[in-house]
């Protein structure tokens, strides 16, 4: 039987004698560890780790341990597709198709994409997996990442942007692949927008709360950009009436870009062995502190 907790006092009844807890994106901090007694283990059944208080599980005694190789190759192949799909207007042209109206959508605007310049922020694994892919529609690459090294982008086929702004100045499309931090939170608002080229399609596969929506959707009234490809919300889900849904220059998907039949089938099994590896003693490869030190787990681990 599943129950789903509608509050943290719901889920500590649930998980109060759970030694492992699979986690989406369900909150754990301090507050909640101090009521699950028996926990040793938390698995992030993904990459991101921004609903997790990685300090408290350490100072409860707490493994964490996540994927962060998990889905690169699908995130990369969802976020094309968004940025494909706002550029042929693959929404618009559907839609009034099916409504009997064959070529009644106005062809222009509809950025070539070939020759243009796309703008990663985040330049990890899923980036450089984008990067790849725009490569091969004969993109040039402005990649935004303070912690990767040059070597690396210059092994990407890429040109590291000096700072935040030059990437929003110079890129004609942007592909967002951060995860979120108190320094990307909230990191695309109505100034960035409005510092973006005209023509410029922006796409959102990272995390919901590294864009303000509600200047999102004010940039794409005004015609700051010209549409946006997003598969993670502020909120999700949203609401029915919610504005975004107004627009034909946007394609929205429900929060699914990380979903293959391999990596679902893939990220079970991997799932699986490190609950048994752990259960048997053995540290989990994907531990989320590299230093074992850092943390005196529950039960003894080689």
């Amino acid at each position: 039987m599943v129950q789903r907790a509608a509050n943290q006092d719901e889920r500590a009844e649930l998980l109060k004698d759970a030694q492992c807890v699979l986690v989406g994106g369900a909150k754990i901090d301090g507050p909640l560890l101090d009521r699950l007694p028996n926990l040793e283990l938390i698995i992030r059944y993904g990459v991101g780790l921004d609903s997790l208080d990685i300090p408290e599980a350490t100072k409860h005694g707490v493994v964490v341990a996540h994927y962060p190789d998990f889905c690169q190759p699908e995130v990369a192949n969802h976020a094309l597709m968004l940025l494909l799909a706002v550029a042929r207007k693959l929404i618009p042209h559907d839609r009034a198709i099916r409504s009997g109206e064959y070529r009644s959508v106005p062809l222009p605007y509809s950025p070539p994409l070939t020759n243009e310049t796309l703008g990663i922020v985040a330049f990890g694994n899923i980036g450089q997996q984008m990067a790849k892919r725009a490569k091969a529609l004969d993109m040039e690459i402005l990649a935004y990442d303070p912690y990767i090294d040059d070597a690396t982008i210059a092994a990407a086929g890429a040109r590291r942007a000096a700072s935040f702004e030059q990437l929003l100045a110079e890129a004609d499309h942007i592909s967002v692949h951060a995860p979120l931090t108190p320094e990307t939170h909230g990191m695309f608002g109505i100034e960035q927008f409005r510092a973006m080229k005209p023509g410029a399609i922006f796409v959102n596969t990272a995390r919901g709360p590294i864009v303000k929506l509600d200047d999102l959707v004010q940039a794409l009234r005004d015609r700051e950009i010209a549409g946006a490809g997003l598969d993670v919300f502020e909120v999700e889900p949203m609401g029915p009436n919610h504005p975004i849904y107004e627009f034909d220059n946007v394609a929205l998907t429900p929060h699914s870009a990380f979903y293959s039949e391999y990596s679902n089938r893939h990220i079970k099994e991997r799932i699986g062995q490190t609950i048994v590896d752990f259960m048997n003693g053995k540290w989990p490869t994907t531990a989320t502190l590299p230093n074992r030190d850092e943390v005196t787990p529950k039960r003894a681990l080689s």
